[in-house]
């Protein structure tokens, strides 16, 4: 078996789970906001072990993966070989 990739994230990526904790929890309540931030919980962990799923978006940023999480969310992240570390971007703009 090979090793677990390590997982960084961004330094900005709490902030932005926050967010859309509260964004949830305004329209859907606090039970359904707290079972979408284990989706995507979940998704991000699974990343220490496939780092290579998703979908290739080169053509936002070289190397940039993205796969889907609770839904209506997407993680997206980048793969260092060398380090055998997944950095998990934060979100790129607000609407």
């Amino acid at each position: 078996m090979t090793a677990r990739y390590i997982l960084d994230y961004h330094p900005l990526v709490d902030s932005d789970l926050f967010d859309i904790s509260m964004l949830i929890e305004q329209y859907a309540g606090q039970v359904v906001a707290d079972r979408k931030l284990a989706e995507i919980e979940r998704v991000t962990y699974n990343l220490r072990d496939f780092p290579h799923i998703g979908t290739i978006r080169d053509d936002l940023l070289p190397g940039l993966r993205a796969i889907p999480a609770a839904e209506k969310g997407v993680v997206c992240f980048t793969v260092d070989e060398a380090t055998h570390t997944v950095f998990i971007m934060r979100q790129l703009c607000r609407r």
